[in-house]
């Protein structure tokens, strides 16, 4: 059930679209289960609804008329782009599958391991990789629209915006749209949001953890993007990243990575020096990532004792 704080949200969206009345709004998204692109082609058809748009206001009639017929064309384009990529064997070609997401990546241009897909993903609130929702990719790819120099409803414009999506990510940009209050999202910007999101997508359906291969490879893709990581104005090393990979690789026989430690594996690379020297044993830290504090300090105490007896 949508709850009154999303509804009075919507309500507001739905009537700066339109100019709709509060009770004309209110019906029509009612009335389409309050998904503003249903209940805007409703407007489009409800005379009365229209008729008294149009009376409220002598000058915003024509303003919200266009700017409502703007966002349904807008629509129906995403719309038209995701029908071609469905899975048609779902009733009413609603989702996309892994084929067609495939498909999809290759008409953007863009490999399926390019970081851009990860926030593309979270905006479009896929549920796990390489599946996509037909309301949910229409909506994302509207809030990615705004603010965009072009339009995002076709595929050029959509590859268009994929350099900035990077950009947004690598400076942990403020979040755009609903996901930015949603329920229980928490703080922090895009990379933030992104990197917890990644967790839940990468899992595989119906596993509560993460498994290790999968885990290593996506912090391979993320955290150099993170604004923690040296290339981005942090502290963390490309080498303290190789060193946490060999530490897990070698230490924990291949077990699935726990939620907890994912997300407290970004904290940690924003509180950790280049030599380890500074890990606060005392805080509330995984022990899997004490146990690795201790493994690359002296690893890297060794490596500095040889080199020293080399020369």
């Amino acid at each position: 059930m949508t709850s009154k704080a999303t509804q009075a949200n919507l309500l507001k969206q739905f009537r700066s679209l339109t100019n709709a009345s509060a009770a004309d709004g209110t019906r029509l998204l009612k009335s389409s289960n309050w998904r503003i692109e249903a209940a805007v082609d409703a407007f489009y058809n409800d005379a009365t609804a229209i008729s008294n748009a149009a009376a409220s206001s002598s000058g915003g009639t024509a303003k919200g008329s266009t700017s409502a017929k703007r966002e349904k064309e807008a629509r129906d384009k995403l719309g038209a782009i995701f029908d071609r990529f469905a899975d048609q064997e779902v009733p009413g070609g609603q989702e996309m599958n892994i084929d067609g997401t495939m498909e999809y990546c290759e008409e953007l241009g863009v490999s399926p391991e390019d970081v851009a897909l990860l926030p593309l993903s979270f905006y479009l609130s896929s549920p796990t990789m390489g599946k996509f929702n037909k309301t949910a990719f229409v909506d994302g790819w509207r809030v990615l629209a705004a603010g965009a120099e072009g339009e995002c409803d076709t595929i050029e414009g959509m590859k268009a915006r994929l350099p900035s999506l990077r950009e947004e990510l690598s400076k942990d940009a403020p979040v755009k749209g609903d996901l930015a209050k949603a329920p229980g999202a928490g703080k922090g910007g895009l990379f933030k949001r992104v990197y917890e999101y990644t967790y839940t997508f990468a899992r595989p359906e119906g596993q509560k953890s993460l498994p290790l291969d999968s885990a290593l490879a996506f912090w391979d893709l993320l955290i150099p993007h993170a604004p923690t990581f040296e290339t981005q104005g942090g502290n963390f090393t490309p080498r303290q990243l190789e060193l946490w990979k060999e530490y897990l690789e070698e230490k924990t026989a291949g077990k699935a990575v726990s939620k907890d430690t994912w997300s407290l594996f970004l904290d940690f690379t924003a509180d950790i020096d280049p030599e380890f020297k500074t890990h606060d044993f005392d805080a509330a830290w995984p022990s899997l990532i004490d146990g690795f504090a201790v493994w690359a300090r002296e690893k890297l105490e060794k490596g500095e004792e040889g080199s020293m007896d080399e020369s």
